[in-house]
């Protein structure tokens, strides 16, 4: 049976594009952001974690508001409140969303 290295190395031969490298070196930063985030919202007051999410909560709402590329099951939430909230032209829109 092969190591985990052995394996990680076989994939790289394989599969050695730029593309996947840069997406396999993505990942592991993303992963040890994610550990060093959490470690650092565990030593915080569990009101102060609560704030913190609420905040990112409400931005990521908010975002989904202005440029109304929301999920399907958040659309109705976002019709409720897009009423009375900026949002961004249809041709914007268009131009701006990444595919």
């Amino acid at each position: 049976m092969k190591s985990a290295l052995e394996s990680i190395q076989y994939w790289f031969m394989k599969h050695g594009m730029s593309d996947n490298i840069t997406t396999f070196a993505i990942i592991i930063v993303g992963i040890i952001l994610v550990v060093t985030v959490y470690r650092m919202l565990k030593s915080f007051h569990p009101t102060m974690v609560l704030f913190v999410l609420g905040l990112l909560g409400i931005g990521t709402f908010l975002y989904w508001v202005h440029n109304r590329n929301e999920p399907d099951f958040m659309t109705p939430s976002v019709e409720a409140v897009a009423g009375f909230l900026p949002t961004k032209d249809a041709m914007l829109r268009e131009i701006d969303t990444p595919e």
